[in-house]
C-alpha cells in the first residue's frame, strides 16, 4: 500500500488585536460604574442591549473565522475515514473467522476445566454441596491462559473447599451427639433436619447446641405426666331436723274472727273560705278515711 503523504501548512491568523482589545478598554470603561435605578430603567436596558449586540458580534466573528480556517481539517478527516471503511470492509470476515476459532479453542478449554474439576472432586472426596461450587471461571477461557495454571487453580480451590467440608463435618458430628443424647430423655425424638437452617446459616456450634437443649427440655416438660390429685370427698352438712310443733284442735277448728262493718255517712255541704284555709281543708280530706267528690268550685261574690 502507497504511504499516504500530507504537506501540512498550519493556519496563520492575523488581527489587529492589541488595537482592538486597547479601543475596547476604552469604550467599556464607559459603562462602568452605572446604577441600575428606578428612573433610569429604560436608559439602562438600551446600554445592556448595546453591550449584548458588541458581545455577540465578536463571537459571531470568532465563529464564522474559525469555520473558515477548519475547512481543510474536516476535508481531511473525511478522507481518513473514507479509507478506514476501505480497510474495515476486507478485515471484518478475517476478524469473523478468527473469533469462530477463539470460541473454539475457549470451549476447549471449558471441557478441560470440567475435566479437571470431575478430577479434583473426587481425589478428595468432596460432597455434592461443596462440588457445586467448583465452577469455571471467567480467567480459565483467555486464550493465553495455560492448561497447567488452570489446573493448579481448581487444586487449590478444592483444597480450601474440602477444609471447610472437614469443619462442617466435625460440627455436624457434635450436633448429631447432643440430638442423640437429647433423644434419650424424650418420646418425641429429635431430627438434625429441624437444625438444618441454622447449620446452612453458618450458626456458631454453641447457639445450635444450646437450641437443641431447649427444645429437648420443652418437649420433656410436655411429656411430664401431670400428678393425678385425689378426689376430695363429698362432705353432706347434716339436713336441718324438723320440729313438729303439736296444734291444739279448738285452734285449728277456729275460724279467723271477720272484722265489724261500720256505717258511713255522708254530707251535702258548701264551704266559703279564702285560699290558706280552702287548702287546709283539702289536705285533712286527702287524709285516711275521706271519700270525696268536688262538684263545683268557685269564687264568691262580696
Amino acid at each position: 500500500m502507497k504511504e499516504l503523504q500530507v504537506n501540512k501548512q498550519l493556519p496563520v491568523i492575523s488581527t489587529n488585536f492589541e488595537e482592538v482589545k486597547a479601543s475596547l478598554i476604552e469604550t467599556v470603561n464607559k459603562y462602568k460604574g452605572i446604577v441600575v435605578t428606578e428612573e433610569g430603567l429604560k436608559d439602562c436596558k438600551a446600554t445592556q442591549k448595546e453591550l449584548a449586540g458588541l458581545r455577540n458580534k465578536i463571537d459571531d466573528y470568532r465563529k464564522a473565522v474559525k469555520k473558515d480556517v477548519s475547512e481543510p481539517i474536516n476535508v481531511f478527516e473525511k478522507q481518513c475515514k473514507e479509507l478506514i471503511s476501505l480497510v474495515a470492509d476486507a478485515e471484518q470476515p478475517i476478524k469473523e473467522g478468527i473469533e469462530v476459532f477463539d470460541n473454539k479453542r475457549r470451549e476447549e478449554k471449558r471441557q478441560k476445566a470440567l475435566e479437571f474439576i470431575s478430577e479434583s472432586v473426587q481425589a478428595h472426596n468432596l460432597s455434592e454441596k461443596y462440588a457445586k461450587r467448583l465452577t469455571v471461571l471467567d480467567k480459565y477461557l483467555t486464550l493465553s491462559g495455560s492448561l497447567k495454571s488452570i489446573k493448579d487453580d481448581i487444586e487449590q480451590r478444592t483444597l480450601m473447599l474440602l477444609q471447610e467440608q472437614d469443619r462442617e463435618l466435625g460440627v455436624l458430628q457434635v450436633i448429631q451427639g447432643t440430638i442423640k443424647g437429647a433423644n434419650e430423655t424424650i418420646k418425641t425424638p429429635l431430627k438434625l433436619q429441624d437444625f438444618q437452617n441454622l447449620i446452612d446459616m453458618n450458626y456458631p456450634v454453641a447457639k445450635i447446641i444450646e437450641e437443641i437443649n431447649k427444645r429437648a427440655a420443652m418437649i420433656r416438660e410436655a411429656e411430664r405426666p401431670k400428678p393425678v390429685e385425689p378426689l376430695k370427698e363429698e362432705i353432706k352438712e347434716p339436713e336441718p331436723t324438723k320440729e313438729q310443733v303439736s296444734i291444739p284442735v279448738d285452734i285449728k277448728t277456729k275460724e279467723a274472727a271477720k272484722p265489724k262493718e261500720e256505717p258511713l255517712f255522708f254530707y251535702e255541704i258548701r264551704v266559703v273560705a279564702n285560699f290558706e284555709n280552702m287548702k287546709k281543708l283539702t289536705e285533712l280530706l286527702k287524709g285516711d278515711g275521706f271519700d270525696y267528690t268536688v262538684k263545683d268550685k268557685g269564687r264568691t261574690q262580696k
